[in-house]
Protein backbone atom coordinates (compact mmCIF):
# COMPACT_ATOMS: atom_id res chain seq x y z
CA UNK A 1 0.00 0.00 0.00
CA UNK A 2 1.59 3.45 -0.92
CA UNK A 3 2.51 5.86 1.38
CA UNK A 4 4.28 9.32 2.06
CA UNK A 5 7.26 9.65 0.35
CA UNK A 6 6.94 6.38 -1.76
CA UNK A 7 9.63 7.26 -4.40
CA UNK A 8 8.97 4.93 -7.99
CA UNK A 9 11.46 5.32 -10.39
CA UNK A 10 11.02 3.42 -13.75
CA UNK A 11 13.56 2.53 -16.29
CA UNK A 12 13.43 3.00 -20.27
CA UNK A 13 13.06 7.02 -19.05
CA UNK A 14 10.05 6.58 -18.14
CA UNK A 15 10.29 8.94 -15.08
CA UNK A 16 10.01 8.81 -11.27
CA UNK A 17 6.84 9.30 -9.46
CA UNK A 18 6.64 10.47 -5.54
CA UNK A 19 3.80 10.12 -3.70
CA UNK A 20 3.15 13.08 -1.55
CA UNK A 21 -0.42 11.92 -0.18
CA UNK A 22 -1.79 8.50 -0.71
CA UNK A 23 -5.51 7.32 -1.16
CA UNK A 24 -5.34 5.96 2.53
CA UNK A 25 -3.38 9.10 4.01
CA UNK A 26 -6.20 11.13 2.71
CA UNK A 27 -9.69 8.81 3.94
CA UNK A 28 -10.00 8.52 -0.18
CA UNK A 29 -9.98 12.58 -0.57
CA UNK A 30 -7.53 12.52 -3.11
CA UNK A 31 -3.83 11.73 -4.32
CA UNK A 32 -0.93 13.23 -4.45
CA UNK A 33 1.88 12.67 -6.19
CA UNK A 34 4.97 14.50 -7.95
CA UNK A 35 6.28 13.26 -11.19
CA UNK A 36 9.60 14.32 -12.72
CA UNK A 37 10.06 13.22 -16.29
CA UNK A 38 12.53 13.31 -18.61
CA UNK A 39 12.34 15.03 -21.89
CA UNK A 40 11.99 11.87 -24.02
CA UNK A 41 9.12 10.55 -21.12
CA UNK A 42 6.68 8.12 -22.62
CA UNK A 43 3.09 10.04 -21.99
CA UNK A 44 -0.04 7.91 -21.49
CA UNK A 45 -2.81 7.49 -24.49
CA UNK A 46 -5.72 9.93 -24.22
CA UNK A 47 -7.68 8.51 -21.40
CA UNK A 48 -10.60 9.76 -18.78
CA UNK A 49 -11.06 9.39 -15.60
CA UNK A 50 -14.92 8.36 -15.12
CA UNK A 51 -14.70 9.19 -11.30
CA UNK A 52 -12.08 12.27 -10.98
CA UNK A 53 -11.14 15.35 -11.52
CA UNK A 54 -7.34 15.31 -12.35
CA UNK A 55 -4.94 18.34 -12.07
CA UNK A 56 -1.50 19.79 -13.34
CA UNK A 57 0.67 22.14 -11.69
CA UNK A 58 4.18 22.87 -13.41
CA UNK A 59 6.77 22.98 -10.76
CA UNK A 60 9.70 23.05 -13.36
CA UNK A 61 9.54 23.27 -17.06
CA UNK A 62 6.90 23.18 -19.67
CA UNK A 63 4.58 20.83 -20.38
CA UNK A 64 1.93 20.23 -23.03
CA UNK A 65 -1.58 18.93 -21.66
CA UNK A 66 -4.67 17.88 -24.18
CA UNK A 67 -8.28 18.50 -22.47
CA UNK A 68 -11.05 17.16 -25.16
CA UNK A 69 -8.88 17.56 -27.87
CA UNK A 70 -7.36 21.26 -27.34
CA UNK A 71 -3.82 21.24 -26.61
CA UNK A 72 -2.45 24.17 -23.97
CA UNK A 73 1.20 24.35 -23.19
CA UNK A 74 1.85 25.20 -19.14
CA UNK A 75 4.77 27.06 -17.77
CA UNK A 76 6.65 26.51 -14.20
CA UNK A 77 3.35 27.75 -12.00
CA UNK A 78 0.90 27.59 -14.06
CA UNK A 79 -2.32 24.49 -14.26
CA UNK A 80 -4.90 22.87 -15.63
CA UNK A 81 -7.60 21.42 -14.10
CA UNK A 82 -9.06 17.97 -16.46
CA UNK A 83 -12.91 17.69 -15.67
CA UNK A 84 -14.16 14.15 -14.82
CA UNK A 85 -14.62 11.91 -17.72
CA UNK A 86 -12.75 14.33 -19.99
CA UNK A 87 -10.58 13.24 -22.92
CA UNK A 88 -6.70 14.06 -21.70
CA UNK A 89 -3.17 13.57 -21.83
CA UNK A 90 0.13 15.61 -21.76
CA UNK A 91 3.03 15.56 -23.91
CA UNK A 92 6.65 16.97 -22.72
CA UNK A 93 7.77 19.95 -24.72
CA UNK A 94 11.43 18.58 -25.48
CA UNK A 95 12.85 19.61 -21.56
CA UNK A 96 12.46 17.72 -18.26
CA UNK A 97 9.52 18.89 -15.83
CA UNK A 98 8.42 18.32 -12.71
CA UNK A 99 4.65 18.46 -12.47
CA UNK A 100 2.34 18.13 -9.13
CA UNK A 101 -0.51 15.96 -10.01
CA UNK A 102 -3.40 15.43 -8.60
CA UNK A 103 -6.31 12.50 -8.78
CA UNK A 104 -9.82 13.93 -6.89
CA UNK A 105 -11.04 11.46 -5.46
CA UNK A 106 -7.75 9.53 -5.03
CA UNK A 107 -9.64 6.20 -6.23
CA UNK A 108 -6.66 4.75 -5.40
CA UNK A 109 -4.59 5.91 -8.38
CA UNK A 110 -1.52 5.36 -6.62
CA UNK A 111 -1.76 1.74 -6.40
CA UNK A 112 -2.25 2.12 -10.26
CA UNK A 113 1.24 4.04 -9.93
CA UNK A 114 2.72 0.89 -7.81
CA UNK A 115 1.05 -1.74 -9.87
CA UNK A 116 3.07 -0.33 -13.14
CA UNK A 117 6.28 0.34 -11.02
CA UNK A 118 6.31 -3.55 -9.86
CA UNK A 119 6.00 -4.58 -13.53
CA UNK A 120 8.15 -2.22 -14.92
CA UNK A 121 11.16 -3.38 -12.36
CA UNK A 122 10.36 -6.98 -12.50
CA UNK A 123 12.53 -9.95 -14.42
CA UNK A 124 9.49 -9.69 -16.30
CA UNK A 125 9.92 -6.67 -18.09
CA UNK A 126 11.59 -6.70 -21.22
CA UNK A 127 10.89 -3.24 -22.57
CA UNK A 128 8.12 -0.78 -23.55
CA UNK A 129 7.72 -2.66 -27.53
CA UNK A 130 7.42 -6.01 -25.90
CA UNK A 131 4.62 -7.90 -26.03
CA UNK A 132 4.39 -8.70 -22.34
CA UNK A 133 3.99 -5.12 -21.58
CA UNK A 134 1.29 -4.81 -23.73
CA UNK A 135 -0.53 -7.75 -21.80
CA UNK A 136 0.44 -6.77 -18.56
CA UNK A 137 -0.82 -2.92 -19.29
CA UNK A 138 -4.00 -4.23 -20.45
CA UNK A 139 -4.60 -6.09 -17.02
CA UNK A 140 -3.53 -2.99 -15.37
CA UNK A 141 -6.07 -0.40 -17.70
CA UNK A 142 -8.82 -3.72 -17.63
CA UNK A 143 -8.54 -3.93 -13.98
CA UNK A 144 -8.50 -0.31 -12.73
CA UNK A 145 -11.53 0.65 -15.43
CA UNK A 146 -13.34 2.17 -12.73
CA UNK A 147 -10.27 4.91 -12.47
CA UNK A 148 -8.89 5.11 -16.52
CA UNK A 149 -10.64 4.31 -19.82
CA UNK A 150 -8.64 4.52 -23.10
CA UNK A 151 -10.57 7.19 -25.09
CA UNK A 152 -9.79 5.62 -28.29
CA UNK A 153 -12.75 2.86 -29.21
CA UNK A 154 -9.81 0.62 -30.64
CA UNK A 155 -7.50 0.69 -27.73
CA UNK A 156 -10.55 0.46 -25.41
CA UNK A 157 -11.22 -3.10 -27.46
CA UNK A 158 -7.34 -4.17 -27.38
CA UNK A 159 -7.42 -3.39 -23.46
CA UNK A 160 -10.64 -5.52 -23.27
CA UNK A 161 -9.24 -8.24 -25.57
CA UNK A 162 -5.70 -8.70 -24.06
CA UNK A 163 -6.81 -8.27 -20.21
CA UNK A 164 -8.25 -11.50 -19.58
CA UNK A 165 -4.53 -13.27 -21.81
CA UNK A 166 -2.56 -10.79 -19.16
CA UNK A 167 -3.95 -11.99 -16.08
CA UNK A 168 -4.03 -15.57 -17.75
CA UNK A 169 -0.11 -15.24 -17.84
CA UNK A 170 0.16 -13.42 -14.09
CA UNK A 171 0.52 -10.27 -14.97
Amino acid sequence: MPRSGDRYVMPDGLGEYLVVRSHEETGGEYVEMEWSLPATAFAPPPHRHPTQVESYELLEGSLDVMIDGVWQRLATGESATVPVAASHTFRLAGEPVRVRNFHRPGSRFDEFVERQHRFVTSARYRGLKHPSTALAMAAAWHEHRDLLVPTNPALRAAVAALAPIGRMRGY
